[in-house]
């Protein structure tokens, strides 16, 4: 065969598969929990919407509090910082504050009803995100599997429920992943007023580059399939011209904001932070067993799979197990590509099934998650009644503090030495501040006469504890469970 002949018959394949993609002829076979459809549908994301107003686990992130102190500064000074206001080692270094619309939020609802308050406006989202989940997963597969569907995206997403601006961009990255997916079944380019949402997510967070991705991969798809039908092309040309636009022209930073994911993905210091690592077993066993899963069903279904979506989930899937944190995009994205390729070829249902008591329902939780008292609980990352204690005089001073611990520094009005913000303070002194944390004194002493540093405050299992006991010039104020708090003598 020839190379041409391969090419031509590969691409006709392609086009196959696509139009084949849409056209399901058969219906849902009989399912005895079709009967209690609706129930469920609501119930799945009410039921994961309650775990995150309900569960300690969202604020086990130290960033919280930084994000919260960034709000704060942007509500008082009315504008978006563009250098750093917070720590004492790098003032007025350029950082650019990408997710400022979504730390505005989280001081709002922080004001609101504090702990509570932010842990409502999180379920809030994840309501919203399950929601749009559940309606596509009970559109296209029968109930039984529709539970199972959206009960394994909610296992692989529950470790990254964190009170953080990427839990609000789950919502987004859903939506606009239907909207596409539904553009692309009906033939047609998605309608222009969507492209809005680019306007929120731009300013929330930087997965939005990643959903120019997706609309990239799916108007070629189209292209692919419909490669002389010149306005259906244009349109699409018109939705991806709106979106950047919404995205260049309605952010702080201009379209310099588009290399930022791309700055930060380069960095060497990625591998030290916890969200950056690569995906293992244990400690991912179910994202490896989906992984295991999705390869039995392409390797069944491989004729039939459009071979850009065969590329876009192997591309997640290698994402994923490069770094944990894109098994939210694996979850989301991924579920999505995936629903109708478990339909079995059956049509999807052309009706939504409507459940007119899920929002108020959703807002009575919201309403009882404010009204109930938060006990925040506290961990080595928010060591808060012992900070409580530190002296004002001494809380002025240049503190060393662990990179976790910094957010929570930051929400108090502490200056600190580092916290989450790893893209500004650079690859050299992030790696710089993990040698100090397990134990590298002649690194802290220098750091000591270089930043003027009067007390430290380190995690109770860190190797500088016990180093800094025996340290002359320093004496422990103060410890607990959590961490303890030294401060110079001399």
């Amino acid at each position: 065969m020839t190379s041409a002949a391969a090419t031509g018959g590969w691409w006709q394949r392609a086009r196959a598969a696509m139009r084949d993609e849409g056209a399901r002829t058969d219906h849902f076979a009989p399912d005895g929990l079709d009967a209690h459809a609706r129930t469920l549908q609501a119930a799945m994301p009410l039921l994961f919407a309650g775990l995150i107003a309900f569960a300690v686990q969202i604020y086990m992130d130290g960033d919280t509090g930084w994000h919260l102190g960034a709000g704060k500064w942007i509500i008082a000074n009315a504008a978006v910082p563009t250098a750093d206001p917070f720590s004492h080692t790098m003032p007025g270094k350029a950082w650019t504050a990408h997710e400022w619309l979504a730390e505005v939020l989280m001081v709002g609802a922080d004001r609101l009803a504090g702990w509570g308050g932010l842990a409502a406006l999180f379920a809030l989202s994840a309501a919203t995100t399950f929601w749009l989940l559940a309606r596509e997963a009970f559109r296209h597969l029968p109930a039984r599997w529709a539970v199972a569907a959206v009960g394994t995206t909610a296992g692989l997403l529950f470790p990254f429920a964190l009170a953080r601006p990427h839990m609000l961009a789950w919502t987004l990255l859903a939506a606009w992943t239907v909207i596409l997916l539904r553009a692309r079944e009906q033939r047609r380019a998605p309608p222009l007023a969507a492209a809005l949402l680019m306007v929120v997510w731009a300013n929330l967070h930087a997965s939005y580059i990643f959903g120019f991705g997706l609309a990239g991969l799916f108007a070629l798809e189209s292209l692919i399939e419909n490669p002389r039908n010149r306005a259906l092309l244009g349109r699409w040309f018109a939705f991806g011209l709106a979106a950047l636009a919404a995205a260049a022209l309605v952010t702080p930073f201009g379209p310099s904001d588009f290399l930022y994911p791309f700055q930060v993905s380069g960095m060497e210091a990625l591998s030290v932070i916890g969200e950056w690592r690569r995906s293992t077993i244990p400690a991912d066993n179910l994202f490896y067993l989906c992984l295991a899963g999705l390869a039995v069903l392409v390797a069944r279904k491989w004729r039939t799979v459009p071979p850009l979506r065969l590329l876009l989930l192997v591309g997640l899937s290698a994402m994923a197990i490069l770094h944990a944190r894109h098994q939210m995009l694996f979850a989301i994205v991924g579920v999505l590509v995936v629903l109708p390729l478990l339909s079995h070829g059956r049509e999807p249902r052309g009706h939504l099934v409507r459940v007119p008591w899920f929002w108020p329902a959703v807002a009575l939780l919201v309403a009882v998650r404010l009204a109930v008292p938060y006990h925040f609980q506290e961990h080595s990352s928010y060591p808060l009644t012992l900070l409580a204690k530190v002296p004002e005089e001494i809380r002025r001073q240049p503190v060393y503090n662990e990179y976790s611990q910094g957010g929570p520094l930051v929400m108090l009005g502490i200056r600190p030495y580092i916290d989450g913000r790893a893209d500004m303070y650079g690859d050299d002194f992030t790696f710089r501040s993990r040698a100090i944390n397990r134990g590298d004194i002649v690194k802290f002493r220098e750091d000591v006469a270089r930043y003027g540093i009067r007390w430290a405050v380190v995690e109770y299992d860190d190797g500088l504890k016990p180093r800094l006991e025996r340290e002359p010039g320093w004496r422990k104020f103060a410890e607990d469970k959590h961490a303890a708090i030294f401060v110079r003598t001399n």
